[in-house]
């Protein structure tokens, strides 16, 4: 089952009552903190802001992490910040259309630099699904998934830096075709230093890890499982990878070597079906993970009851987890501080609608970092 969705985070505007398992997790103390009192962290936010009262309509808006400096950068209908280049010179955007009863996205790589985004390196020809852009180190080159060629296949497109005083590379840009299978390639996670692209394949019957050079060679399945493994996340050191698995009937993050080999759960908690307070069909499934700029944790999100998520942050080398919060509220998408000291994540915590909060990495100084009618979410963290 494939199941690369980029409305992933779309969350239900509602709360909830359950708690989380009492001898899961080592439950870290909040404290509220006035956004006006928090330490100074590097980096901007991006965002997805949308209008309350037009429908996928909204801005891509950045600001500084302690939520001020509001800028917006790109407006209009079916956008989506999907993801920031690693030194925060470009940003990739997906553009959806949906008139007429049609449906084609489009990949926009936009240079970003102080003054804001600038027009388009390069778009992708319009088709039903193009997603899941992930960049190579220095901007050098994005990997994404589409469905241009084939039901969907991984094309890297390759970006030379401009000439100065001209600031479109369009014409140098090239496109290559990855891979090539009738049962579909999704998800590309390309490693720190470029050399390698973890990815999702059908191709063996089931949705399973793979792993190839980031020209397309030397693919090697890593994962061998009736069932489905997806979402792979490459370590900072590039030793690990991080993926998500329902082989327990139930969604949790395992974690692999890049050859494969060492397999394990990242919580060694017992089966979370049979945890207390966890209604019939609704298990704690665990989702969202990404590793801390240092690689020694790994954020991420716990369901707790049929609507509440619980934030947590795991040692990548085993242990109790410290969870951020409680699961009385959806918390999900976290995205670390470029200085592994804070997380920025997505919650309805307060009235229901869709904000961005900040929160310290031991779960102290709680902060909402936007107050406005209308969702705001789809956070991504730039260096600069």
């Amino acid at each position: 089952m494939h199941r690369a969705l980029l409305l992933l985070l779309v969350l239900a505007a509602c709360t909830n009552s359950a708690t989380p398992p009492a001898d899961a997790t080592k439950q870290a103390e909040v404290a509220s903190t006035a956004v006006g009192s928090l330490p100074a962290l590097p980096g901007r936010l991006v965002f997805l802001a949308e209008d309350p009262q037009t429908e996928r309509s909204g801005a891509i808006v950045a600001m500084l992490p302690d939520g001020s400096e509001r800028k917006e950068l790109l407006r209009g209908p079916g956008l989506y910040p999907a993801a920031v280049e690693q030194n925060g010179a470009a940003l990739a955007v997906i553009a959806v259309d949906e008139q007429n009863g049609g449906h084609s996205e489009v990949l926009k790589i936009l240079p970003w630099t102080a003054s804001g985004l600038g027009k388009p390196i390069w778009e992708s020809p319009p088709s039903s699904h193009v997603r899941n852009p992930s960049w190579g180190p220095g901007g050098r080159f994005i990997v994404f998934e589409a469905d241009l060629d084939s039901f969907r296949d991984l094309y890297r497109l390759d970006l030379p830096a401009p000439e100065p005083g001209h600031g479109d590379a369009t014409a140098a840009a090239k496109l290559l075709r990855l891979t090539d299978n009738p049962e579909g390639n999704f998800e590309p996670a390309v490693s720190a230093d470029g050399e390698r692209v973890a990815f999702v394949s059908s191709r063996d019957g089931n949705a399973e890890v793979y792993r190839m050079k980031s020209d397309g060679s030397d693919q090697t399945r890593l994962t061998n499982f009736p069932l489905d493994d997806w979402g792979p996340l490459w370590a900072p050191d590039g030793q690990t990878i991080a993926f998500l698995s329902n082989r327990e009937q139930i969604d949790r993050i395992f974690l692999t070597g890049q050859d494969g080999g060492d397999q394990r759960r990242l919580t060694a908690d017992q089966n979370p079906a049979q945890e207390p307070d966890a209604p019939l069909g609704d298990e704690p499934h665990e989702t969202d993970p990404a590793f801390a700029p240092d690689g020694t944790h790994l954020a991420y999100c716990v369901r707790i009851g049929s609507q509440g998520v619980s934030l947590r942050v795991a040692p990548i080398a085993g242990g109790a987890p410290i969870a951020l919060s409680d699961g009385r509220f959806a918390d999900r998408n976290p995205v670390w501080s470029p200085d592994g000291a804070a997380l920025v994540f997505v919650s309805n915590r307060e009235g229901g609608e869709l904000e961005l909060f900040r929160v310290a990495r031991d779960g102290t100084g709680l902060a909402r970092l936007t107050d406005r009618p209308g969702a705001d979410w789809l956070p991504r963290w730039s260096p600069r």
